[in-house]
């Protein structure tokens, strides 16, 4: 039997929201005491002065916007503190369907980090364009639903369908009667709140606003603060919950989509637990947010609170969550001051072979040609954000050229149109990763440099390219359907970097993410022109320009 004494601190308590001085024992990973133990443990850590609390939850999350594996996501993440990751691959199931749940439910086995799984519910997002997978069904989920790894429904994106009863998302949604059924709001009108609150939609992570945070906590359904990337709302909600004094027990912390990048710059969930203390909320509050509740939101008895019984995922900080000092994972030392301790190699142990998923046709620069009836129009990219506006195209002013290209062997679909705000002066930048469907996207001053950039993309399974003067100038494989590397963090991080800055000196506009920013341009949930494989379509009008 092996103990370990966490000695001198104070316990914050996510259950309780209190806030105490206690030691913490642990026997074989599991807390058996907190209080003044008196025991002699195997190994004793010094605690004075520090915050001891039990690991953070991340309670939703695409981990393919990572661009890593699961098990190296959780090395990111796990010296940030965050020992609970509830995941909804989304991403991988529209590229591959079950099969890619199955690959990604073994992937996430292998996390030093728990990583709970919520199936897909929006597959495909859109029926305006083309997925891998085709529809994921409730017939499809049936098989997963003992798995004890499965612990919900994925955001539902569908609100119009909920709100008219359409059979396949009723039937996903009755799957998960009595357990969570995430949400996903962004864009939903006022009237539809009540319908898809009552169909059993449990949660909404795309609060924006106090304003539209109150009308979904109000409406019974639990509010995920969430601090991403590119969506930032954590320190406007939390000013609002403050503010009105709601009801602590009803919140949680996510992510959604955070890059490798920005979790090396801020962290993680600590990240919000620093906000939250910024904003006024002790500690006790904070842990009920970013641990106990999340734990309890799904289900996971032994997971989210420092008491006898539980699972010892801990974190032990100091009292303004600046960094956690030390990270234990079933009661073993995982991280210190900020880097991984624990022995990675049995997650090497299994080598994964994964199929490509790229299967266009070869390309020429005549693929790339704008259709008559697109000249005169182009999508506009706006700096800094993901939504684009419809410019207008003179004649003789020659933007940059942006092309769809379905890339799952059903349709050989390939569209294109002018771009602006881009910027390329040279060359040609393409992506396999392209919300949600995941179509190959490319951008480019030379339909020559488009077609070497997209067949690169056929070959090596996908990933980011950048072409110049007709060869391929640097590339990031990402061989996991086309979406993930099998790099480590450090690594991708590093090459990510590298074809960025690689990209931007051809031009592409210093305010824009080169690879980002396209992976979004096929997404026709976001106002206002998205390029799909099918054509230009415009959100406001919901029609095709043609």
């Amino acid at each position: 039997m092996s103990t370990v004494c966490l000695k001198g601190g104070k316990v914050a308590d996510g259950a309780t929201r209190k806030v105490f001085d206690a030691d913490v024992l642990i026997e074989d990973g599991v807390i058996v005491a907190v209080g003044k133990t008196g025991t002699v443990a195997d190994e004793v850590y010094d605690c004075t002065g520090c915050i001891v609390t039990a690991g953070y939850a991340d309670a939703h999350v695409h981990i393919e916007s990572g661009m890593i594996l699961p098990p190296a996501f959780g090395e990111a993440v796990l010296p940030h503190g965050t020992t609970l990751i509830i995941a909804d691959p989304h991403e991988v199931v529209n590229v591959a369907g079950a099969k890619g749940l199955e690959e990604f439910l073994e992937l996430a086995a292998a996390s030093p980090a728990d990583i709970r799984t919520v199936l897909p519910s929006s597959v495909p997002a859109t029926p305006l364009d083309t997925n891998g997978a085709g529809k994921f069904l409730a017939e499809d989920m049936k098989p997963f639903l003992s798995r004890p790894d499965v612990v919900g429904l994925g955001e539902v994106m569908c609100y119009y369908d909920v709100a008219a009863g359409n059979p396949d998302i009723m039937d996903k949604i009755a799957l998960f009667a009595g357990r969570t059924v995430d949400g996903h709001t962004a864009g939903m009108p006022d009237d539809l709140v009540e319908a898809y609150a009552a169909a059993g939609v449990r949660n909404n992570h795309e609060c924006t606003t106090e304003e539209e945070m109150l009308r979904l906590y109000d409406a019974g359904m639990n509010i995920y603060i969430r601090e991403g990337s590119a969506a930032r709302n954590a320190r406007a909600l939390l000013k609002g919950v403050r503010r009105l004094g709601l009801d602590i027990s009803r919140f949680a912390f996510c992510t959604d989509d955070k890059h490798l990048s920005t979790i090396a710059a801020e962290g993680h969930i600590d990240y919000i637990v620093r906000m939250a203390l910024e904003e006024g909320f002790d500690f006790g509050e904070a842990a009920a947010m970013a641990s106990y509740n999340p734990a309890r939101f799904y289900g996971l008895k032994g997971k989210g609170r420092v008491a006898a019984g539980y699972d010892a995922d801990i974190v032990v900080t100091d009292e303004k969550a600046l960094s956690p000092r030390l990270v234990f994972k079933g009661g073993k030392l995982a991280a210190k001051d900020g880097k991984a301790v624990f022995n990675c190699a049995k997650l090497q142990d299994k080598h994964f072979v994964f199929e490509n998923t790229v299967k266009m046709r070869q390309l020429s620069a005549k693929d790339f040609t704008v259709p008559e009836g697109l000249s005169g129009v182009a999508v506009g990219l706006v700096d800094g954000q993901l939504l684009t506006t419809k410019e207008s195209v003179a004649d003789g002013e020659r933007p940059n050229l942006l092309a769809t290209v379905e890339r799952h062997g059903k349709n050989g679909n390939i569209a294109v149109c002018y771009l602006k705000n881009y910027g390329l002066q040279r060359g040609a930048v393409a992506t396999s990763v392209s919300h949600d469907s995941h179509n190959v996207v490319c951008a480019g001053a030379c339909a020559e440099d488009m077609a070497v950039a997209c067949n690169r993309l056929r070959e090596n399974g996908g990933g980011y390219v950048v072409a110049e003067g007709g060869k391929v100038v640097d590339e990031l494989p990402l061989a996991a359907y086309g979406l993930m590397s099998t790099a480590g963090a450090e690594e991708t991080a590093a090459n990510i970097a590298r074809l960025e800055k690689c990209a931007h000196a051809l031009g592409v506009n210093p305010a824009i993410d080169p690879f980002i920013t396209l992976s979004f341009t096929a997404l026709p949930v976001i106002p206002r022109l998205r390029l799909l494989d099918t054509g230009l379509y415009d959100t406001e009008t919901r029609s095709f320009i043609r």
